[in-house]
């Protein structure tokens, strides 16, 4: 695999980890606070289509090949953005009583 595509599928790791923790922060209704059979099911859906279109990603960039150091990108970027959005959800998703 090339220089470029290695840096390339590793800026969109990165950044997919930050649209992960965007994504569950804005979801946290459905993913934390539901009853739990939806809770259930909202929750294999949303990973479910997470993992596919992570996949999808990637084979558009490489070819579909997945090295231990790209997951580990989305998993870093995805507790450095968490860091960021936890205020969307504070802001968006207030606790209810």
């Amino acid at each position: 695999m090339a220089l470029s595509v290695q840096i390339q599928s590793f800026i969109v790791s990165f950044f997919y980890g930050f649209l992960v923790s965007y994504l569950m922060n804005l979801c946290y209704r459905f993913l934390f606070l539901s009853k739990k059979t939806f809770q259930i099911i909202f929750t294999f859906l949303f990973s479910f289509f997470i993992c596919l279109f992570y996949f999808f990603l990637l084979y558009l960039i490489n070819g579909g090949v997945v090295h231990l150091y790209f997951l580990i990108l989305v998993i870093l970027g995805t507790f450095i953005g968490n860091l960021f959005s936890r205020k969307a959800r504070r802001v968006f998703f207030k606790k209810e009583k």
